[in-house]
């Protein structure tokens, strides 16, 4: 699959973000942009601040008037238009390293049986005894918080300032 800039990904390449990690060079290239690609499209379901450019492009992003209050930094941040904030570059390549980490996370938690009976009905689930090996997330924790700054919350304006009704 070819990644295609603002239509099928935000990244035509993590290796700015992911350079040195190893499960990423041990992925090949169509492995890579896949991920990429699947990336997008799962982060591109959120609601984010500011309004699209245009209302024929294919993703959420590029996206205009907006700022956005950095918790690192203590300060709101101009995004300029048509530009992808910096944090959202570096969520989609950490999820897209995550998808490679754990391919089969996209497709949902599979359960295996060891037998299915049909009459008088009877499951044996192999999975029913482990509780150690925790299920694995499609957004860990660590990507939402990345993003949480561009996404639009109740009482945020799209220009990118606190409001009240009263």
């Amino acid at each position: 699959m070819a990644l295609i800039l603002f239509e099928n990904s935000y990244l035509e390449s993590a290796d700015d973000y992911l350079a040195d990690n190893p499960f990423w060079e041990a992925a090949d290239t169509d492995a890579q942009e896949q991920a990429l690609v699947d990336a997008t499209r799962i982060l591109d379901q959120n609601e984010w601040i500011g309004t699209a450019v245009t209302s024929s492009q294919s993703l959420a992003w590029p996206r205009a008037k907006l700022s956005f209050f950095d918790p690192v930094l203590s300060l709101h941040v101009p995004v300029e238009q048509g530009e992808i904030p910096i944090r959202l570059e570096k969520a989609v390549a950490y999820l897209a390293l995550h998808l490679v980490k754990h391919p089969t996370v996209i497709k949902g938690y599979e359960t295996t049986y060891d037998s299915i009976s049909i009459g008088p009905i009877s499951l044996s689930n192999t999975d029913a005894g482990r509780s150690s090996s925790p299920q694995v997330p499609l957004v860990p924790a660590e990507i939402n918080k990345l993003i949480a700054p561009l996404i639009f919350s109740q009482g945020y304006t799209a220009a990118g300032g606190w409001w009240r009704s009263n």
